[in-house]
C-alpha cells in the first residue's frame, strides 16, 4: 500500500475541535425534536409498515428501505433479514431507532452512503439491535456476483459520510461479518479514469455522544497468511472519530476503538464519556488519540493505547497521545500500556497504567520522549528499556539516568508490587498522595509516579515501605535514523518540535548503558 503523508490541515484540526464541540452538542439534540412530523417504519419479516408524515423521502422495497431525502424518520420492530439505505449525499437526515432490532444478510442493516449527513439517534428507553451476518466479508466472500451488497460492518458509513451516533437509548451491535461500525475516509472528486484528485467533496467525520453503545465482535476469521486480517475492528473510522460523551463498551478481537487520525475522547469542560474496551488486541488506536475528559478503561492482549497509522509510517514525529483530563486506566498482558510512535504528553487527568510481567512491554513506550506536565500518573511494569520522561516523576524500583533515557526499569528481578494489592503513594511522612483506584493485576518490579504535588529532591514512599526520591528530567530520547527529539513544539496537542543532531544522543545512550552495566557488578559484589 503507498504511504501518505500527514497533512497540515489535519494536523489543524485539534485546533478547532474543542470549540466546534460546544457547538454540535445543540444543534445534534435539536436534529432528533422534529418526532410530531416525523415518518415512521415498522419492520417485519415481511416488510416495512409505513405511517407517513411530512416527510416523503423514502423508498421500500421488501425488506429494504431507502432513503431519498433530508427528514426525520422514525424506524422500530424485527426483521431478520432487512436493511436501512441512506443515498448518496443525501444529507439532513435523522434515523430516530425505537425499539428496533434488525439483522442484515451479507450486508449492513444501516449503510450512510458516500456524502451523506445522518443521525443515527437511538430513543429514550429504547433499546435497539443491529447485526450482520457472516457473509458480510469481502475477505472471505469474494464473488461480487453472489454478494453484491457487502459493507464489512454493522454500521457502514462511506467516504464523505458525516455520521453522529446519539441518543439517549441503546443501540447493541453485534458484527458477524467483520467490523462493527466503521466511518471512511475524506470525499475526493475522481478524474476521467475513476482516480481520485485533490479536489475534496467533504470531509468524513464520526461523532458519537450520549448513547449506551455495545458493539461485539462475535467472529474470528483467519487468514492463513495474516492471522489478524480478519479479526475486525469494534468501531473504526479511517478519518477523525469524536466520541464526546455516553456509554461505550466494546469488545474485539483486533483493535477496540480506531482512527486512522485524529481520535478525541470527551471535550474540554464536560463530564466526557465512559468508555470500556473488555477485550481487543490493541485497545485504543490513532495518528493522534487526545483525551480531554471522560472515564476509560482498557483491556489488551497487545498495546492499550497506540498513537500510530502504518499508511502513514514515514510520519511519525507526528503521532502522539495526549491526555489533558479525564480518568485513564490500562491494563494489558503483551505490548505496552501506552505505546507511541511519536510523543506523548500527559497534561491533565489521571493515567494508570499496568504493563505485563513478560516480553518487553512499558506501561509508557514512546519514540520521541514522554512529557509529565500536569497530569497524575501511575505506570507500573516488571522489565523495561530505557524511556525518557520530562518533568516532575518518582521512580520505585528503577533507576534515573541522563540524556538517552532518563529512565531505566527495574529488570525481572525482585517484585516491590503484588498482585492484588492497592498501590499507595505518600510523602515521607506518610500523607497519602495518590492511592490506586484499581488493585495491582499482577506482580511488579517498579512504578513510575508523576504528579502536580510532587517535588524534586523530596523523598516519597510506596506501599509505605519502598522509598525513592522524585527528580526533574528534561527528557531526549534516540529517534528514528539516529536524531534526538527535542521537547514538545508549538502544535496543538503536543506534536513534537523540532529535531537536533542524534550525535551526542547516542553517545549518552551508551555512556549510561555500561555506567548501568557498572552499577549493577558494583551492586553484586558490594563494591563501593
Amino acid at each position: 500500500m503507498k504511504r501518505k503523508s500527514v497533512s497540515t490541515k489535519l494536523l489543524s484540526i485539534a485546533i478547532g475541535l474543542v470549540l466546534l464541540f460546544t457547538l454540535m452538542i445543540p444543534s445534534f439534540a435539536a436534529a432528533a425534536d422534529d418526532t410530531a412530523n416525523a415518518t415512521r417504519f415498522v419492520f417485519s419479516d415481511s416488510g416495512v409498515a409505513v405511517t407517513e408524515g411530512a416527510y416523503t423521502g423514502y423508498k421500500v422495497k421488501n425488506t429494504a428501505l431507502s432513503i431519498t431525502a433530508a427528514g426525520t424518520y422514525i424506524i422500530s420492530g424485527s426483521c431478520a433479514n432487512g436493511s436501512i439505505v441512506v443515498k448518496k449525499n443525501v444529507t439532513g437526515v435523522t434515523l430516530i431507532l425505537d425499539g428496533l432490532t434488525l439483522t442484515a444478510h451479507a450486508t449492513a442493516p444501516i449503510t450512510c452512503n458516500k456524502g451523506s449527513g445522518v443521525t443515527i439517534f437511538a430513543a429514550a428507553g429504547s433499546i435497539n439491535n443491529l447485526s450482520d451476518d457472516k457473509y458480510n466479508n469481502d475477505d472471505v466472500y469474494t464473488d461480487t456476483t453472489t454478494y453484491p451488497d457487502i459493507e464489512n460492518a454493522v454500521i457502514k458509513c462511506k467516504d464523505g459520510s458525516n455520521v453522529t451516533i446519539g441518543g439517549t437509548g441503546t443501540i447493541n451491535v453485534n458484527a458477524y461479518g467483520k467490523n462493527g461500525v466503521k466511518g471512511g475516509a475524506d470525499l475526493y472528486e475522481e478524474d476521467e479514469n475513476g482516480n481520485a484528485t485533490t479536489i475534496l467533496l467533504s470531509a468524513a467525520s464520526l461523532t458519537i455522544q450520549d448513547v449506551t453503545l455495545n458493539v461485539s465482535i462475535k467472529h474470528s476469521y483467519k487468514d492463513p497468511e495474516d492471522a489478524s486480517s480478519y479479526d475486525g475492528d469494534a468501531i473504526k473510522s479511517e478519518k477523525e472519530l469524536n466520541i464526546l460523551s455516553g456509554n461505550i463498551t466494546v469488545s474485539a478481537n483486533d483493535d477496540g476503538i480506531k482512527s486512522d487520525h485524529v481520535l478525541n475522547i470527551g471535550a474540554e469542560g464536560t463530564a466526557g464519556p465512559t468508555i470500556t474496551v473488555t477485550k481487543a488486541a490493541e485497545g485504543i488506536e490513532g495518528a493522534v488519540v487526545n483525551v480531554y475528559s471522560g472515564s476509560v478503561s482498557v483491556t489488551a492482549t497487545d498495546d492499550g493505547i497506540n498513537a500510530a497509522n502504518g499508511d502513514i509510517a514515514d510520519c511519525s514525529k507526528d503521532f502522539s497521545y495526549n491526555q489533558y483530563g479525564g480518568y485513564v486506566f490500562i491494563n494489558v498482558t503483551n505490548g505496552d500500556g501506552i505505546d507511541s510512535n511519536g510523543s506523548a504528553t500527559l497534561a491533565g487527568g489521571t493515567l494508570e497504567v499496568y504493563a505485563p510481567s513478560q516480553g518487553d512491554g512499558d506501561p509508557i513506550d514512546t519514540e520521541y520522549g514522554c512529557t509529565f506536565s500536569g497530569a497524575t500518573v501511575l505506570a507500573v511494569g516488571h522489565a523495561m528499556m530505557p524511556q525518557s520522561y520530562s518533568g516532575t516523576y518518582v521512580a520505585f524500583g528503577g533507576s534515573a539516568g541522563s540524556g538517552f533515557g532518563g529512565f531505566y526499569g527495574g529488570g525481572s528481578g525482585s517484585n516491590i508490587v503484588a498482585a492484588g494489592s492497592t498501590i499507595k503513594i505518600t510523602d515521607a511522612s506518610g500523607n497519602a498522595l495518590y492511592t490506586a483506584q484499581s488493585a495491582a493485576p499482577r506482580n511488579a518490579g517498579y512504578v513510575v509516579f508523576a504528579s502536580p504535588s510532587l517535588t524534586s529532591g523530596s523523598t516519597y514512599k510506596l506501599n509505605g515501605s519502598t522509598s525513592a526520591t522524585a527528580q526533574t528530567s528534561s527528557g531526549g530520547q534516540m529517534g528514528p535514523g539516529g536524531q534526538q527529539a527535542g521537547g514538545p513544539g508549538s502544535f496543538p496537542g503536543g506534536f513534537p518540535g523540532s529535531n537536533s543532531d542524534g550525535g551526542s544522543g547516542f553517545f549518552s545512550f551508551f555512556q549510561n548503558f555500561f555506567q548501568r552495566i557498572l552499577a549493577f557488578f558494583r551492586s553484586l559484589f558490594g563494591i563501593e
